[in-house]
């Protein structure tokens, strides 16, 4: 889909703040607040934009502990270890990757106990041959921004 440089401008509004009003956009667009509408509707109808989310700061609610883990699968089995791993709430992202392993996730919980839990859970998963973990001492910048310019 072509963005014109109104939609990119709305794209970046949208990733800032999703909960800004159209009355609010369309100031900062110079357009009408109809006109902010139709091109919020297209976008989505697109598939450009996915969803609307709140972004929940993790901590607040007591999930303290970020890590890494690499997965290696046996051939084969990279689909159904995917299908497993996604039915946990704390796996955050699953990643198919090239290099060392065949998948990267990233998983967010309370504490080391849970991530050990989480751990002895993964390895039982058929098809998974060996994992490393790399637990997050600290963020320095996480985004789900999409830089459009």
């Amino acid at each position: 889909m072509e963005l014109d440089p109104t939609d990119v401008k709305l794209l970046n509004l949208l990733q800032a703040d999703a909960k800004a009003s159209y009355a609010q956009l369309a100031r900062r667009l110079d357009i009408s607040s109809s006109g902010v509408h139709k091109r919020i509707k297209r976008l989505v109808d697109a598939g450009v934009i996915k969803k609307f989310a709140a972004v929940v700061d993790p901590s607040v609610v007591g999930k303290k502990l970020k890590a890494f883990i690499g997965i290696s699968t046996a051939p084969g089995t990279c689909g159904e270890v995917i299908a497993q791993l996604g039915k946990h709430p704390e796996v955050l992202e699953i990643h198919e990757v090239a290099g060392e392993h065949d998948l990267f996730v990233k998983l967010i919980t309370e504490d080391t106990l849970r991530l050990n839990e989480l751990l002895h859970e993964i390895d039982s998963i058929p098809g998974v041959s060996s994992t490393r973990t790399l637990v997050v001492l600290k963020t320095e910048k996480e985004t789900g921004s999409i830089p459009l310019g």
